[in-house]
């Protein structure tokens, strides 16, 4: 295999992208030397498309290139703006909102591998409930592989993951306790991504330079045990990363201004 075949992964080219060279590569390293991966970036530099077509080339791979049995992913089920809150119905139920991007970026894969090889594409399988018909499961799980797990982190403690890989989406609307419940579930033969980005953080009490996400990846650096990659190039329009940094920075400014006004007040009131 070439250097660039290694980058090519279901029709899609990414050798051309350092950052997402980089990351499929940490992916693809040893599980019992990095067992986890911390991937941060920017909105629309691809970090879930990538991860998710390493992932998948591992999971889909023959002989010796299939290295793990499936695929779980994990997202906060965390809204923007105003919430939908309560959400009836069973685990399955309560996630099947948040499964947009997922399917999104697996789509466009498979529809990548087709133009690509039309004739060999292996037909999508979906998942099935216990009772064996799809009209039980939500939308959003009909339309996804086997192989590919949804899960809430609510539902993550007490477990143990073995011959898989874990993505785990959306961490910077994690907290530190989840995210410790995490990688403590990781077992044997398991790499586990962790993805997330400082710039669109929806909970409140965090920030671009204080979140759980970027804590994380600081405890666990000292380990050696944890690789980390940064993307810095637009997958989508490169206006996006033009709108993004101008926002970043007004919220930055107001909470500058924010932060001085506090610290007038506190000397008014001590005066």
């Amino acid at each position: 295999m070439t250097a660039s075949s290694a980058y090519r992964l279901f029709g899609v080219d990414f050798g051309a992208n350092e950052g997402q060279r980089e990351l499929i590569r940490q992916i693809n390293e040893d599980c019992t030397r990095k067992p986890v991966v911390f991937v941060a970036g920017a909105a629309g530099t691809g970090k879930t498309f990538a991860a998710l077509a390493a992932s998948l080339s591992l999971v889909r791979g023959k002989g010796a290139k299939r290295k793990y049995k499936n695929i779980y992913y994990v997202r906060e089920p965390v809204e923007i703006g105003h919430r939908l809150g309560y959400l009836k119905g069973t685990e399955e139920d309560k996630l099947a909102p948040y499964l947009g991007p997922l399917l999104d970026n697996y789509n466009h894969l498979m529809a990548a591998n087709r133009k690509e090889m039309p004739e060999e594409a292996p037909p999508i399988r979906r998942r099935r409930s216990v009772l064996d018909d799809d009209e039980m499961m939500p939308k959003p799980y009909q339309h996804l592989p086997s192989d590919i797990v949804p899960l809430a982190p609510e539902f993550m403690r007490g477990r143990s993951f073995e011959d898989c890989i874990i993505i785990v989406d959306e961490a910077q609307n994690m907290t530190l306790d989840e995210i410790q419940t995490l990688v403590t579930r990781i077992g044997r033969w398991t790499k586990m991504v962790i993805i997330g980005s400082p710039n669109q953080i929806d909970i409140p009490n965090a920030s671009r330079d204080n979140n759980a996400f970027t804590a994380s990846w600081n405890i666990l650096a000292p380990t050696g045990l944890v690789g980390y990659v940064e993307l810095t190039e637009p997958m989508r329009s490169g206006f996006v990363k033009v709108f993004d940094e101008a926002f970043v920075a007004y919220k930055e400014e107001l909470a500058k201004k924010a932060k001085e006004e506090k610290e007038r007040k506190l000397r008014e009131a001590e005066e």
